[in-house]
């Protein structure tokens, strides 16, 4: 693999960053530390869910340059990097990404006429063995994350094959035995309905449950309108089958309109290395509302508390470069749900969105700072907003049932 491009590759085993190789050989992605004699093997066919294949493509990315003398000033408060970390334990040197949490700026001295930086900076480790805690670091011990996400292509050509596989893996353990098809045709049509409907629901319901996507599978949904109350709540009653599951998801208010899915997954999973599902929403009173909603699904209920601490944190405020703030509007984590359930209406929500990560588009504000407070007022006002909102449905749902009472109770007496 000698002369390959490096890559930069965040280990299985020690979750710290090295500098590798990748080469992609029937089915095997093999991943060569550099200057070790250590690898590791991934195969395409091992994979379970499309989620578990994007986790491993983002434990790649380029190489994270050292931050020379003068260039410190290119670090600020609230950056992420990738630092050296002593670990005592095994009394070595690793690399680990941490936050920036405060930048102590000093003079800068000349050694043998080249300048020097003095400057030190305050980290909270995000992973490692100082995870959650704050040390100090000279410039020599950071590197700078590149923000450029392009997938590298051995990479994005091995993720293509684990899709497949597990793509044709799917198809056979859903696939319907011919003499069941039969009886659903019958059935069916015996009533007037389409068989082709009621496989594609079972067919559906099996690829939620296995994590697949919710749209249309071409990036485009078939339907771009808002639903109405009355039609989302016929699509939460259906039962497309399959066992309840676990559900555990975020709403989030307030986001800039062209904010893409891939952009959320990235942001969340750079500051709590946790890889949400994420789609994005129309604005639920209008389609002429300045902002858009989006929908974080977790795994499990301990991702969901600590995606939920960092979202609902009062110490910070997640924020676009024009300073809206995301609100966290609703959070369930409970037993026993239907995924298919939300995941029905999120389907006919989805919005098309290029998958291009936006990192330059999100940052988190400290308090004490004024872009903070600046961002606390426009929590308020969305809140405020949101609240009149929620009003006017309840006002809207015991009018309407007022109204018709009286057409139902006719019905049912004659």
């Amino acid at each position: 693999m000698a002369g390959e491009r490096v890559l930069e590759y965040r280990a299985r085993d020690d979750d710290a960053w090295y500098s590798v190789h990748v080469a992609v050989k029937g089915g095997t992605l093999t991943i060569q530390f550099q200057g070790l004699q250590e690898t590791d093997e991934l195969v395409a066919s091992n994979f379970e869910s499309e989620e578990d294949i994007d986790g491993v493509v983002r434990r790649f990315r380029q190489v994270s340059p050292q931050l020379q003398d003068n260039e410190c000033g290119r670090v600020t408060e609230g950056s992420v990097v990738c630092a050296a970390c002593h670990d005592s334990y095994r009394d070595d040197m690793r690399y680990y990404d941490a936050l920036v949490e405060a930048v102590h700026r000093k003079k800068h001295s000349l050694v043998n006429g080249q300048e020097e930086c003095l400057c030190i900076f305050v980290l909270s480790w995000t992973h490692g063995p100082k995870k959650g805690l704050l040390t100090t670091a000279g410039v020599a011990s950071i590197c700078t994350i590149k923000d450029d996400c392009q997938v590298d292509q051995q990479i994005a050509s091995f993720s293509k094959l684990a899709k497949d596989k597990l793509q044709v893996s799917a198809r056979k353990s859903t696939a319907i035995p011919r003499n069941k098809v039969s009886a659903l045709k019958g059935s069916v049509l015996a009533k007037g309905g389409s068989h082709l409907s009621i496989y594609q629901k079972a067919t559906l319901s099996q690829d939620i449950q296995n994590g697949r996507k919710l749209d249309d599978g071409k990036g485009e949904t078939k339907n771009t309108g808002t639903m109405s109350n009355h039609d989302a709540n016929q699509d939460q009653d259906k039962d497309l089958g399959g066992e309840a599951l676990n559900s555990h998801f975020i709403l989030i208010g307030n986001l800039e309109r062209n904010l893409s899915p891939s952009s959320i997954r990235e942001f969340i999973y750079r500051h709590t290395f946790i890889s949400p599902q994420a789609y994005m929403l129309p604005s639920p009173s209008t389609t002429f509302a300045p902002f858009a909603r989006a929908v974080i699904m977790l795994d499990c209920k301990k991702q969901h508390e600590k995606v939920y601490q960092f979202l609902d944190n009062p110490d910070h405020f997640v924020v676009s470069m024009r300073g809206r703030p995301w609100v966290v509007t609703e959070s369930v984590s409970k037993h026993g749900m239907h995924r298919t359930s939300l995941g029905s209406v999120v389907r006919k929500f989805q919005e098309k969105h290029g998958d291009i990560y936006l990192d330059n588009e999100l940052m988190v504000v400290r308090s004490g700072t004024e872009a903070y407070k600046c961002a606390q007022q426009l929590r308020d006002l969305f809140m405020e907003l949101h609240n009149h909102e929620q009003q006017l449905y309840r006002r809207f749902v015991e009018e309407e049932t007022r109204i018709l009472q009286p057409l139902v109770s006719n019905e049912v007496s004659t």
